[in-house]
């Protein structure tokens, strides 16, 4: 009796339902609006679903076709999850076909997968390889996780005038981690190895261009400029 209208009648009191004609188009009219905002709310959706599609989409055709900067997109965002799962052995693909294309950041990367065996077997000697190549084009992380694997013979014999040196060029971009390492071995080097270790990283930084802007590759605060022999 939804379409009906009670009625009663004033003398016999008898109770009767009528056909409301209003109430067909009542119940038509709520229906369109439903029907209306259904459709409106799906389109909607999909239109997000759309955009937040795009991003990650991009970068993966772009990749596929070989471009190491959208490769080396792609892992960092494998990486860290974002806009993808969370996906240690994609990340590493990505960044080891950037790397094999001479992209500095993607060869750090790449490097510290092997490290830390992230998608990958870990191997240090390798991880210390692909480390050591952004490090010589002056890429700043690169040469300061070369002098911690200097340091402590992850992957090369220890040697620690040669960590002295990389951690002195990455100081020198302003890595405040290596300028604390740097100084912590001071006292662990001989004057000569530490003059000689400077002189070197003074010629690297004329020769290669910094990732970052530079500053003198001296060490003005270090306890070692006042050993004798040292510039």
């Amino acid at each position: 009796m939804l379409l009906h209208t009670p009625l009663r009648c004033r003398t016999c009191r008898h109770h009767f339902w009528v056909l409301n004609p209003f109430k067909p188009l009542l119940l038509l009219a709520a229906v369109g609006v439903l029907v209306g905002v259904t459709a409106w709310l799906t389109l909607d959706s999909h239109s997000v679903t759309s955009v937040s599609n795009t991003p990650v989409s991009l970068p993966h055709a772009r990749a596929a076709q070989g471009d190491a900067r959208s490769q080396l997109q792609l892992g960092i965002r494998y990486a860290e999850g974002d806009g993808v799962i969370q996906n240690d052995k994609e990340a590493a693909k990505w960044f080891g076909l950037a790397a094999k294309q001479g992209l500095a950041e993607a060869q750090y990367h790449y490097g510290l997968a092997l490290l830390r065996g992230r998608g990958v077997v870990q191997d240090y000697r390798a991880a210390f390889n692909w480390i050591e190549k952004p490090a010589q084009q002056g890429y700043a992380k690169a040469q300061y996780s070369l002098g911690e694997l200097y340091r402590y013979g992850t992957g090369t014999p220890i040697d620690k005038a040669r960590a002295y040196l990389w951690f002195n060029l990455a100081a020198a971009q302003g890595v405040e981690a290596a300028a604390k390492a740097r100084d912590s071995l001071v006292w662990q080097l001989k004057p000569e190895q530490i003059a000689a270790m400077q002189a070197e990283a003074r010629r690297m930084s004329q020769s290669v261009p910094a990732s970052t802007p530079t500053t003198s590759v001296d060490q003005p605060n270090a306890p070692s400029a006042a050993l004798p022999g040292t510039p």
